[in-house]
């Protein structure tokens, strides 16, 4: 009896001095853990705070220990401040849901937390309109969904379960002298070219398919999100879901390698459908609208909004839908658009508002 007494005695002290020393204060980046606490918090800005790029957020720190200094990190910029109220004006962020890193440093010991704020444009879109140059004929029949060129070539991707199609076209006549079908399972969406192959979405099954140029499948990817647009710039694959979000992947393995918010000064622009790259900005149809915006592809910001609206003044048709499509021609710098169902590709010039 008196050995075991003496065993619990040992066993609780040094529980008791094991839990004593869990308790000493650490570096954290988890400031809500109920087993620590912390000596700093982060007071502002508070979460999901909306602030204008290039006007200044304010921070606020409280701590119960003498603070040595403060390091603010948000991508590639590093300010040190030795205040615990400061101002930082961010001046090359993107737009969008932003973390911003605040260390909190004081003698040996360090606090990380992390400020989450919503980072809207400073610029107004301009306003844009459009000449119409050319009209050509086009099959009422494809709901289109994806629209480039691979050099003279115009290809085109449609949708609808059952009637799926990536398909080459004659631009002048409006024939269709090569095409190949989805499975009827699949309801096809944005495509576009990269290195000798096409890429071709479907819209929730999360698979892509990859084609040569003469539209055989040579191949397959999966992502994990809806799939609309689609475009190349450069060594890059932009992929629009429908939301305020583009996604940026590299084609050699299909690999998610960064995202992009739109916002313009007023908030988020969702609805982003088919994509087109070109003279250096990211131009997106809106879904259920006739405009298309042009998009700063370093930082997110919509830069213009071409009001399209009156292009179906130029046919009748009862099965006409909204515009959808655009195809940039490299070789001869000309611009075309269309839509679901529309019985014509119009080639255009974007014309600013005076």
């Amino acid at each position: 009896m008196t050995m075991n007494y003496m065993n619990r005695i040992i066993i609780i002290c040094s529980l008791t001095f094991l839990m004593s020393c869990s308790g000493e204060k650490e570096s954290t980046e988890t400031p809500t853990s109920p087993r620590i606490k912390n000596f700093s918090k982060l007071i502002l800005p508070s979460s999901n705070s909306e602030v204008i790029i290039g006007e200044p957020l304010d921070f606020e720190i409280s701590s119960s220990e003498n603070v040595d200094s403060i390091l603010l990190v948000y991508e590639d910029e590093a300010i040190v401040y030795e205040e615990l109220t400061f101002s930082w004006a961010p001046q090359q962020a993107k737009t969008g849901k932003q973390k911003i890193k605040i260390t909190v440093y004081s003698g040996d010991q360090s606090e990380t937390h992390y400020a989450r704020v919503v980072m809207l444009s400073d610029l107004t879109p301009s306003e844009l309109t459009y000449r119409l140059i050319d009209s050509y004929p086009h099959d009422e029949s494809a709901f289109v969904q994806g629209l480039f060129f691979i050099g003279d070539t115009l290809v085109e991707s449609t949708g609808q379960e059952g009637s799926s199609r990536i398909s080459k076209l004659n631009l002048n006549t409006g024939e269709i002298y090569r095409t190949t079908n989805l499975d009827n399972q699949y309801f096809g969406e944005g495509s576009t070219y990269w290195n000798d192959q096409i890429y071709y979405l479907t819209w929730t099954t999360n698979v892509g398919f990859i084609y040569n140029t003469q539209l055989e499948v040579t191949g397959q990817f999966n992502y994990t999100h809806e799939g609309w647009g689609m475009t190349t710039m450069g060594d890059t694959l932009i992929i629009s879901d429908g939301q305020e979000v583009l996604h940026l992947v590299d084609p050699r393995d299909m690999s998610e390698i960064g995202q992009l918010q739109v916002y313009d000064d007023e908030g988020k622009v969702t609805d982003l459908n088919e994509l087109e790259y070109f003279n250096g900005k990211i131009y997106a149809n809106v879904w259920m609208e006739d405009v298309i915006i042009s998009i700063d592809p370093k930082t997110g910001k919509v830069l213009e909004i071409i009001d399209l609206s009156s292009l179906q003044k130029n046919f009748n048709s009862n099965t006409a839908e909204v515009l959808n499509g655009i195809a940039y021609k490299q070789n001869s710098d000309q611009i075309f658009v269309t839509g679901k169902n529309w019985p014509n590709i119009f080639e255009v010039e974007f014309l600013l508002i005076n």
